[in-house]
């Protein structure tokens, strides 16, 4: 039976303030609930896929059929949360209904809101999850090992004291490419994800590639429908109940192609896009994570900076340069400012004060310094030179 569901609240009516009043009260919920497996309805699918779609009449065959031909001995559910497709993607998600109709629960929005923005169609998802586990899949990827569920399901059976198993994924192109390494960043070099890493983007995966525990049920934080919620910002929700996993196998695909939400994007683009994202995140997940958050823009920040230099993009527009600086500026003193009152330096330790004082202040001269005109460069010489003597003058009484 195909399942209408009411048309989303817009942003103006749902604000950022109400979403994260929510979003708190969510999290204290589960933190403060102990799971007892008995109670948990044996009814119900072991594993609930999310398949969002809009506009995939090209790939959604593959898709669905990447879903279908899971070999594993419990059950499963297809929700497809297509958001008013105007192609053929709905007609050929009510063919495979027709034809699994256990199996496959299809949820078509009235309306497109997807030029509002793209979470608000994912967040209906979240909220039709009754398995145990969850994944999602986008109508344009696909999976590639039939044995990919069994497999993470399994792991995260036998390991309690994780939030998620994911894998590694591959990057297919529409032009013919030959298939490459996507995520998770091959220099990261680890199994076992903490959420620092999942907040630094160092232990970075593909939501095709995870199998995620059903913390919140059907009544997930408002933090998900946030125009700046991503797989990023969604791992950092989960990652609070636990480490993730990372098995050593592609059992996913990427694609890129030009009618990608994310892949039509320039690197600049991105790049705000995630900035934005600590942002918004940075508040929704709490006191606990804001020294991990600050961190976490300080090496973002500084790597957007210094990539023009380094050859990785395009000059970065001017509101973009000043943003980011911005945003390193604050964080790097919210790290300085929380270094110093746990240590209690600015009583007890005067020398170790001045020692982190000259280093900061260096760091933060030459990350204005680059991005700022040559003559105001030269009227900072002479602070440049002072900054560098003092520089070598507390390394040297480091040693």
């Amino acid at each position: 039976m195909k399942r209408i569901l009411e048309n989303p609240s817009s942003i103006s009516e749902v604000g950022f303030f109400s979403r994260l009043r929510q979003t708190r009260r969510c999290i204290k919920r589960i933190h403060s609930e102990k799971c007892d497996e008995s109670k948990i309805d044996s009814t119900l699918p072991m594993v609930s896929v999310m398949l969002i779609t809009y506009n995939h009449e090209k790939y959604i065959e593959q898709a669905m059929s990447s879903i279908l031909a899971q070999e594993c001995d419990f059950d499963i559910e297809i929700n497809v949360i297509d958001d008013c497709s105007t192609d053929n993607t709905q007609s050929i998600v009510e063919a495979y209904q027709k034809q699994y109709p256990e199996i496959i629960n299809c949820y078509f929005n009235q309306q497109n809101v997807g030029h509002i923005a793209t979470q608000l169609n994912t967040f209906r998802g979240f909220q039709t999850l009754r398995g145990k586990y969850f994944c999602i899949l986008e109508g344009d990827d696909f999976w590639t090992s039939p044995e990919k569920l069994k497999k993470q399901v399994g792991f995260l059976e036998e390991n309690q004291e994780y939030a998620a198993c994911a894998h590694d994924t591959l990057k297919v192109f529409e032009d013919g490419r030959e298939p490459e390494h996507f995520l998770p960043f091959k220099s990261f070099g680890r199994n076992r994800v903490s959420m620092f890493d999942l907040v630094t983007m160092a232990g970075a995966f593909h939501v095709s590639s995870i199998v995620y525990r059903n913390k919140f049920g059907l009544n997930p934080p408002q933090c998900l429908a946030d125009p700046y919620s991503c797989e990023i910002t969604v791992n950092m929700v989960y990652g609070q109940f636990g480490d993730f996993f990372c098995l050593n196998e592609y059992m996913s695909a990427y694609r890129v192609h030009g009618g990608g939400t994310f892949s039509s994007r320039s690197l600049e683009e991105h790049w705000l896009f995630h900035l934005h994202g600590y942002q918004r995140f940075f508040m929704y997940l709490g006191h606990r994570y804001w020294m991990m958050f600050a961190r976490a823009v300080v090496g973002f920040s500084k790597y957007v900076l210094t990539a023009y230099k380094k050859g990785v993009c395009d000059k970065l527009k001017h509101s973009s340069t000043l943003t980011f600086m911005i945003h390193y500026f604050v964080a790097s003193l919210m790290v300085g400012v929380n270094c110093f009152s746990k240590f209690r330096l600015l009583k007890t330790d005067k020398a170790r004060f001045k020692q982190l004082f000259v280093l900061n202040s260096v760091r933060l001269y030459y990350a204005i310094a680059t991005r700022i005109p040559k003559p105001v460069r030269q009227l900072l010489r002479p602070i440049k030179r002072l900054l560098v003597n003092k520089f070598h003058a507390v390394k040297s009484s480091k040693r």
